[in-house]
């Protein structure tokens, strides 16, 4: 980021100027000779901010412009500005791992990407509570490092149904899923609204406000999200418990894991269950994951039990 470190200090130190003379502002509210550099102050602000983006281009750095709005209070409590700001960046660095090495479902972040992604931070400005983040990229001349990830994470935070849920989770991974939930609750903890724009290193400009009240939708969607899958199985294994009257099994399979659930409602009340025989059994697995957590909550169901060599097991 060297190459740039003049650019982006002439812009902090402007912003920073801003932001002492709204202060004095706030004091002395009728002060002509203050209005008056403000206001010539503020346009040198914005100067070196498009000087920044012009440079930018120039050098393959995106720039992200990052401002949180207090909505539900007026209160900026710092836990909530570096929860959001964390989570913003877990969130940018799952979709781009995604995109660099394929889609996950757990929230691990190769390091490579990782380090490839990390936002570093240029300036604060005033407005809100607003940052100006930077990361070096590099172009050829179809695409840049970041362009396929900036676009996504639009795509991500246009979310509007459970469909679109599924899509992301089928496209990104559910890892990205997550990152979305995680980052939209800090937010409404926090009472923000995000105003997230990039400046990405061909010139192009993305951005939009995300507001508390979408956050919250978004949350919600994610949360009733859920995927149910039947399957029926069959496993040869070791009877461990069985009882017709609470109506429960567990049934042990060496290869193939450990069952226990209940009986079908049709399974034989004439079958005979030997605890500690071998039997084949049937086994219906009704598997339901939650996009929200990751978590799958499995119920089984025992549909039958036959001895290995095929046949029905009577009393």
């Amino acid at each position: 980021m060297s190459e740039i470190a003049s650019v982006v200090e002439r812009a902090r130190k402007a912003f920073a100027l801003v932001s002492r003379l709204e202060e004095a502002i706030s004091r002395a509210p009728h002060d002509r000779s203050l209005q008056l550099n403000l206001a010539a102050m503020r346009k040198v602000a914005m100067q070196s901010q498009d000087s920044l983006f012009k440079f930018s281009e120039r050098t393959h750095v995106e720039v992200c412009t990052y401002r949180l709005v207090a909505e539900a209070s007026d209160n900026y409590a710092l836990p909530y500005i570096s929860a959001s700001m964390l989570k913003y960046q877990n969130l940018f660095s799952q979709i781009y791992d995604a995109k660099r090495n394929g889609i996950k479902s757990n929230m691990a972040i190769g390091n490579n990407a990782w380090e490839e992604s990390i936002l570093e931070f240029g300036y604060s400005y005033s407005g809100s509570l607003g940052v100006v983040l930077l990361r070096q990229g590099s172009r050829d001349l179809l695409s840049g490092t970041f362009d396929d990830s900036i676009d996504a994470l639009y795509q991500v935070m246009g979310i509007h149904d459970q469909n679109d849920v599924r899509d992301v989770a089928k496209n990104l991974g559910n890892a990205v899923v997550k990152r979305l939930h995680e980052w939209s609750e800090a937010n409404l903890k926090g009472g923000f609204a995000a105003d997230v724009r990039w400046t990405r290193s061909d010139g192009r400009q993305l951005g939009e406000i995300i507001e508390r009240n979408r956050m919250e939708r978004i949350v919600g969607i994610i949360d009733a999200t859920s995927d149910e899958k039947i399957e029926d199985i069959e496993v040869a294994g070791v009877l461990l418990g069985g009882d017709l009257g609470s109506g429960s099994f567990h049934f042990v399979a060496p290869n193939a894991g450990d069952y226990r659930g209940h009986l079908a409602p049709d399974f034989s009340q004439q079958t005979e269950m030997l605890l500690g025989k071998r039997y084949v059994a049937r086994i219906r697995e009704r598997s339901t994951l939650t996009y929200s957590t990751d978590k799958i909550d499995r119920e089984r169901l025992l549909l039958s039990l036959r001895e290995p060599d095929g046949d029905t097991v009577p009393i």
